[in-house]
């Protein structure tokens, strides 16, 4: 008797060992868990401007898990639309492949497949068109496969002139009906990747306009107006200019400036302060008017010069 109650005791301690061991085991997944690892895609961290939307005529290659009979290469139709079986006829073309997911999803879901996980990709991009006109070095309508962005239009067209507001290229997009719309984008913006190359879509239209100018006026070597990549400063603009003229009043150097409620704001500057350091060099945006003011002295003095090199005749 003593003996059977042993063995009973070493028994129960054993399963007792046994079931607090499986008590830490870990937990098998649960099938939404096992959905989410088999299909990570979040739509809230895809970047919308860089998303490629399906065109017709693009191959497309769906699988569907554990169902052989949905998954199929297919190709996106003239109409814009896909034929799988169990679901017909899809509407693929404007939709991102995130979207088409989705949407296959949804429609197996219905009565056919209890948590479909699809995936879809593009095995073969058909060409598409966009036109690139304004001031750049190659206007015209440029093909592309897959997806292009503004900075590969603005390259395909040779880049931008000298002339290009490069602070306000603009992109226009058809919607559906008659509608569209217009984006606009500082391409210096888009160079020093404070924001994503803009992805363009077929039959986008990339309009680079003409900035504003910089005039200048007065006693300078070269008067007239300039095209500058940027903002520049004052004396950036002088040295455009050819500097100086030798009847220049450096003391009274002015920029006119147009506010945006119409009204226009003078600052006189002395050239003298700048070039040593009293003052900040100050920027001159397009639009902006530089005025170089005349010395009556200087004037004279310049004119009586000429009045006497005219009458010296040259020893010979």
């Amino acid at each position: 008797m003593k003996f059977i109650r042993v063995c009973l005791f070493s028994v129960l301690f054993f399963c007792g060992i046994t079931l607090s061991g499986a008590a830490d085991l870990p937990t098998p997944p649960s099938p939404s868990s096992e959905a989410i690892a088999v299909n990570p895609t979040n739509p809230d961290t895809l970047t919308k401007q860089k998303e490629y939307h399906i065109g017709t005529l693009d191959l497309l290659d769906i699988r569907v898990l554990y169902s052989d009979e949905v998954s199929r290469v297919v190709r996106v139709d003239s109409r814009g639309n896909i034929s799988l079986p169990l679901l017909g006829v899809v509407k693929a073309a404007g939709l991102t492949t995130y979207e088409l997911e989705q949407l296959i999803a949804g429609k197996l879901s219905v009565d056919l497949i209890q948590n479909p996980q699809v995936s879809v990709f593009i095995k073969e991009f058909t060409s598409q068109r966009m036109t690139v006109q304004g001031l750049v070095n190659r206007a015209g309508v440029y093909d592309f496969q897959g997806q292009a962005t503004l900075l590969q239009a603005i390259s395909m067209a040779g880049g931008l002139s000298d002339k290009a507001n490069e602070t306000a290229v603009k992109v226009i997009r058809k919607l559906p009906g008659k509608n569209e719309e217009t984006l606009t984008y500082d391409i210096n913006v888009i160079r020093e990747n404070k924001m994503d190359d803009p992805g363009l879509e077929n039959g986008d239209v990339v309009m680079v306009e003409e900035k504003k100018p910089i005039s200048v006026q007065g006693s300078v070597r070269l008067a007239g107006i300039y095209y500058l990549r940027g903002n520049a400063s004052l004396m950036q603009v002088l040295a455009q200019a050819g500097g100086a003229s030798d009847a220049a009043d450096t003391s009274e150097v002015s920029i006119a400036s147009k506010m945006p409620n119409g009204k226009t704001v003078t600052v006189i500057y002395d050239i003298d302060d700048i070039q040593k350091n009293k003052i900040k060099d100050p920027e001159v945006v397009p639009g902006d008017l530089v005025i170089v003011g005349a010395s009556f002295i200087r004037g004279l003095i310049t004119g009586f010069s000429s009045t006497v090199r005219g009458f010296v005749s040259p020893i010979r």
